[in-house]
Formats: structure tokens, C-alpha cells, sequence
């Protein structure tokens, strides 16, 4: 499975950003959003039978918390950012590297301060390239 999550995440994540290049421009945003999460529900309880809930559904309901809405609230953000990115201008080849980027170099920040995680000077100079190679990918030509 350590793989196979891997390629799941991989095959959504492309999958994501080309199909939510996709939505049409006429269609609200919120509107948009709140469709993809109705299906998503559609697609849990589908899914639901595949995973099953260890001490029953009832108790894992009970360990829901503050964390889900958090969540919920971050996974609104990269919806929502993402289709006005792609909207106003940003091209997938770069719209995404370009946050990713920036993203990865947050949660190593995060991961050393909050986590205690450590990097080595090959991170750092991997860090140092990702910026460089943001910056070139930025330039328009």
C-alpha cells in the first residue's frame, strides 16, 4: 500500500489540476466547489463499504472534532484558489509548481519548528534549486 497510495495521490493530484483548468468560466465558483463536493459525498458513501469503520461507524463518528472542520476550511482555500488561479490567467504548466513550491518550503519550515524534523544540507540545496527553478518558471517570455 505504501506505493500504491502514492500513485493514487499522483494519478488525483494531475487529475485535479487539468480537469479544474477545465471548469467553465460562466459557472460561480462556489457553485462549482459545492458540486464537487456533493459528489464527493456520493463517492464516500460508496467507498465507505471498502474501509471498514474499526469499532463501528457510530464510534467513529464520535472521534470527529475541530480538525474536520479545520480541514474543511483549508480544502475550501485550495478549491477555491486554484480555480481563480487558472481562471485569471495561470497556465497549468506553471500554476501549480509555482504553489507547490511554496507549499513544500512552508511545511519544511513546519516540520522543523512544530515536528522537530530535521534536513540535511542535500535538502537545503534541493530548497535553494526549487526556488531558482520557481523563479525561471515565473519568467514570461
Amino acid at each position: 500500500m505504501f506505493y500504491i497510495s502514492a500513485l493514487i495521490a499522483i494519478i488525483g493530484a494531475v487529475a485535479y489540476q487539468y480537469l479544474i483548468k477545465r471548469v467553465p468560466g460562466e459557472i460561480n465558483p462556489i457553485v462549482s466547489v459545492l458540486g464537487m463536493y456533493v459528489a464527493v459525498m456520493i463517492l464516500g458513501v460508496i467507498l465507505l463499504p471498502l474501509f471498514p469503520a474499526e469499532g463501528g461507524l457510530r464510534n467513529q463518528i464520535r472521534q470527529l472534532n475541530w480538525i474536520q472542520l479545520a480541514l474543511a476550511v483549508s480544502v475550501m482555500m485550495i478549491e477555491l484558489g486554484f480555480l481563480l488561479m487558472y481562471r485569471y490567467g495561470w497556465s497549468l504548466s506553471t500554476g501549480n509548481v509555482v504553489t507547490g513550491v511554496f507549499v513544500n518550503i512552508i511545511l519544511v519550515g513546519l516540520g522543523i519548528i512544530l515536528l522537530g524534523e530535521k534536513i540535511s544540507p542535500v535538502n537545503i540545496i534541493g530548497i535553494i534549486l526549487s526556488i531558482i527553478g520557481v523563479a525561471l518558471i515565473s519568467i514570461r517570455s
